[in-house]
């Protein structure tokens, strides 16, 4: 099975001190426990794109102007290693 994150929010006061991180790691840990084997996320903003890239994701695909002047990243990663 895969692990979809559908909603990862770090509220501003708090940004900058690795918690998305952390999220994606405790999210990741309870999915290999349940027995997935590769998780996916997606994000409107290029700098979140960056932090799930140094999380380990790989970007799969970029659906360009979704909405009109902006794009809609698609990452994965596998967690079989994780």
């Amino acid at each position: 099975g895969w692990l979809f994150v559908q909603w990862l929010w770090v509220d501003e006061s708090l940004r900058g001190q690795h918690m998305a991180g952390q999220m994606l790691q405790a999210a990741e840990q309870e999915a290999v426990a349940r027995g997935c084997h590769g998780a996916w996320i997606d994000t409107f903003n290029p700098k979140a794109a960056r932090a799930y890239e140094r999380q380990g994701y790989q970007r799969f695909g970029t659906l360009p102007d979704f909405p009109i002047g902006r794009s809609r990243i698609f990452l994965q990663k596998s967690l079989t290693a994780a």
